[in-house]
């Protein structure tokens, strides 16, 4: 515990040094006046003359950088006691952007130990909650189930008794509407022929 401890501590300082490192080179390179826009043109310039030239700067670089190359000496320590990847120089002067610190793959949790990364693991909790959402909506069923058919039910007689009204005040309307309604009758019918055959099912608990 002790040892992870110091290595997280180590691991910290030194994504703390490398993200300060990449802000100020951003800011650098984003600068476009005074004399930093006479730096960015020099080093744009510095950047076409090719590699060896590149790596001269690298090596300035390392100069003003003497705070990371301490923090890597004591990250590698506590990294090389736990068996996790160590860094060089190297790899922290090729970071440019932050898009490109992958530093943070080393951090306090590898979320690729963790069981809900494993397929299996996933699988079984994926059915778990779709048969506790299963449950959950047979209960809802037997709710919408009874009153679907009460609906249909009492939309029935209601309707007749509009139509028995309108034959004594309007039967040229009452007709229409009686004609309109076979068809809505059709429909209903089947919804209850179905409504029927859950209902008639041995697992039925409305």
């Amino acid at each position: 515990e002790a040892t992870m401890t110091r290595y997280h501590a180590a691991l910290n300082k030194l994504e703390c040094l490398v993200i300060r490192r990449l802000f100020e080179l951003q800011k650098l390179l984003m600068s476009g006046t005074g004399k930093h826009f006479l730096v960015v043109i020099d080093f744009i310039l510095l950047l076409n003359l090719g590699y060896k030239l590149r790596q001269q700067i690298s090596k300035g670089l390392q100069q003003w950088s003497e705070a990371i190359r301490n923090a890597i000496t004591r990250y590698n320590t506590q990294a090389r006691l736990i068996n996790r990847p160590m860094v060089t120089w190297k790899d922290i002067a090729e970071y440019s952007f932050l898009g490109e610190f992958d530093l943070l793959h080393n951090a306090h949790l590898d979320i690729r130990e963790c069981d809900w990364t494993k397929p299996a693991y996933r699988e079984a909790t994926l059915k778990y909650f779709k048969l506790c959402r299963a449950k959950e909506e047979i209960t809802h069923l037997n709710v919408e189930i009874c009153r679907l058919h009460t609906l249909i039910h009492d939309e029935a007689i209601s309707v007749a008794n509009v139509i028995n009204k309108l034959q004594q005040s309007n039967r040229m309307l009452a007709q229409e509407l009686h004609w309109q309604y076979c068809s809505h009758l059709a429909i209903n019918a089947i919804h209850i022929n179905c409504l029927d055959r859950i209902k008639s099912c041995p697992d039925f608990s409305g």
